[in-house]
């Protein structure tokens, strides 16, 4: 049964109301799978995945934590999967927090959250111990002192005409999880959404990404990133599609080739770096032609309605597992260039946009792939509209709609600022719409960089344009830093780049031949002035978002000079 026609036939104002309709469609569908400490896979059924939900929320309120706010810290699981969904489907409030945080932002994490108990890994205990909660679940593995996944199951596993947690009343209303923002330009903010909220966003899901019946699907990006468990692994349960589990992302390319995946869904540095790695394959074997001349004889194929991409570029293909056709993308700016690129290869690209504050889900290319510039248009439920636009049509974009949050948690200021009286989420990134609804991202407004002449730069602009003549740099990032040239310090606009390659990164002048040829297609008041080489990678977040609160404030002298 198509996954749309499930999800409609009833007026689902619940998660839990749309899992208990799951496992009537999909009881005996594999739809979860993961890798066990042998490394076989094993799989879970709806009907195995509904069971352990209700045997884990009963127990947990046996356990004393019926309406408990619960983080999870934790390395993706299936289990986690499972714990998010129990805890948000009645037990109480959840709160999936970074496993890899430092134990003084988790501390503050787990406070700002008001945790009174922790489901986590158990290499995490002592972290959690150091932030003062001493209520704690190991989910992978049994640790002296606390209690453990498996304890709670058992506790749980009673007659259904004795389970509490089955017969539960929810308040759709009420919140049911607290996600933090990502802290990538400022403090971490705890985003509310409600069991509608998060009904809603499975609906926009359905609404505009095309399922394929017999797909599937690799979860990468880490259970806390609002995308990963709202947006694609819930709506796959739903649907009852195949969903494979990735325990973290150093394992991603180990394990992409044992899942064999359809489909991955990323965030745009990972497509950026899948894209750069297959290039760089290429060049090192000294392919280029060979793959250019593929590429034309494919494409023209393509256009008699045969698709041969899969055969003709199956070398290159091999390590993505074989059978990758489709990558979704959201959350960021995506270079177009790199659209193309991949979709020349025969892996279709769905460049979508969301964000935690909307459930998180608010556009999707699905009905507009020639456009490699656009995220689409809003999902049908949604409204969209752009704030003081600029003479380019260029403002600030804002959604309204049924997954929209109400705010941030115990921060009445912070929630004042962009959410708006007449239900509109300020979302703070710069963006112009089409008369025909399409959406262009132009960048993050907290990343942009006002000059003394008042004229703004988009800092995710730029950084497109060097990917494209810099397609081996690593990390690429534009900021301003003071430049002192031994008499007096000015500002600069600076290009900072991380070339993993030592051979590359060394040479410098056809690194500042392409920076020119970079300067030539930008304005005047666009062009770079200083190229920064580290030999570390930025720091960035769990889903590789490069932390630009930490950039360097003034030159190090040891760059270039464009």
């Amino acid at each position: 049964m198509q996954a749309t026609i499930m999800l409609r036939d009833g007026n689902f104002k619940s998660v839990r109301e749309a899992m208990d309709r799951m496992v009537q469609f999909f009881a005996d569908a594999q739809i979860l799978a993961e890798l066990n400490e042998d490394k076989e896979l094993v799989y879970t059924t709806g009907r195995q995945l509904y069971d352990e939900m209700m045997a884990l929320g009963e127990g947990l309120i046996r356990d004393g934590l019926k309406d408990a706010h619960i983080a999870i810290v934790a390395e993706n699981s299936v289990r986690y999967f499972i714990t998010d969904m129990t805890v948000s489907c009645g037990v109480g409030v959840v709160t999936p927090i970074d496993v890899n945080a430092s134990a003084e932002l988790l501390s503050e994490l787990l406070h700002k959250c008001d945790a009174g108990a922790v489901m986590c890994s158990s290499f995490c205990v002592d972290k959690v111990r150091a932030a003062g909660l001493d209520r704690i679940i190991t989910m992978d593995r049994r640790v002296e002192g606390v209690k453990y996944y498996d304890d709670i199951l058992e506790l749980g596993r009673v007659p259904e005409e004795e389970s509490i947690y089955r017969n539960l009343s929810i308040d759709v209303n009420a919140p049911a999880k607290i996600l933090f923002t990502s802290g990538t330009t400022g403090a971490n903010k705890g985003v509310v959404l409600t069991n509608a909220n998060l009904t809603a966003n499975i609906l926009n899901c359905m609404d505009v990404i095309k399922a394929v019946p017999g797909n599937t699907s690799m979860s990468v990006l880490p259970m806390h990133h609002a995308t990963e468990i709202n947006t694609h692994i819930l709506t796959r349960v739903m649907s009852g599609r195949l969903t494979y589990i990735n325990g973290n992302m150093k394992s991603m390319m180990t394990n992409i080739k044992i899942f064999k995946p359809n489909i991955i869904t990323i965030v745009p540095m990972i497509v950026n770096a899948f894209y750069r790695n297959i290039m760089a394959g290429v060049r090192k074997a000294g392919k280029e032609e060979k793959l250019k001349k593929g590429i034309r004889i494919s494409n023209f194929l393509r256009r008699l309605g045969i698709d041969r991409t899969h055969k003709l570029f199956a070398e290159v293909l091999a390590p993505f597992g074989g059978n990758l056709d489709m990558i979704v993308s959201g959350g960021s700016m995506l270079n177009p260039m790199v659209i193309k690129g991949l979709n020349d290869l025969g892996i279709r690209v769905e460049n979508g946009y969301g964000i935690t504050e909307c459930g998180p889900l608010v556009s999707m290319n699905s009905d507009t792939l020639d456009d490699y510039l656009s995220v689409g248009t809003a999902c049908p439920a949604l409204e969209c509209k752009i704030l003081n636009p600029d003479e380019d049509g260029v403002g600030e974009l804002c959604v309204r709609g049924a997954s929209v949050s109400s705010g941030y948690y115990k921060d009445e200021e912070a929630t004042r600022q962009v959410f708006y009286e007449d239900g509109f989420f300020n979302t703070g990134d710069s963006a112009k719409m089409g008369k025909d609804g399409r959406i262009t991202l132009v960048g993050r407004k907290k990343n942009t960089i006002v000059l003394e002449s008042g004229k703004n730069i988009c800092p995710e602009e730029i950084e497109n344009i060097i990917g494209n003549h810099l397609d081996y740099a690593d990390d690429i990032v534009v900021y301003r830093a003071n430049f002192n040239n031994g008499n007096l310090s000015h500002p600069v606009l600076c290009a900072g780049l991380y070339i993993k390659d030592e051979t590359l990164r060394s040479d410098r002048d056809a690194i500042l031949k392409a920076m020119k040829t970079v300067n030539a297609s930008l304005p005047p008041f666009k062009q770079i002035e200083y190229v920064e080489l580290p030999s570390v990678e930025y720091p960035k977040t769990s889903s590789r978002k490069i932390v630009r609160k930490g950039l360097p404030e003034s030159c190090s002298g040891q760059g270039l000079i464009i």
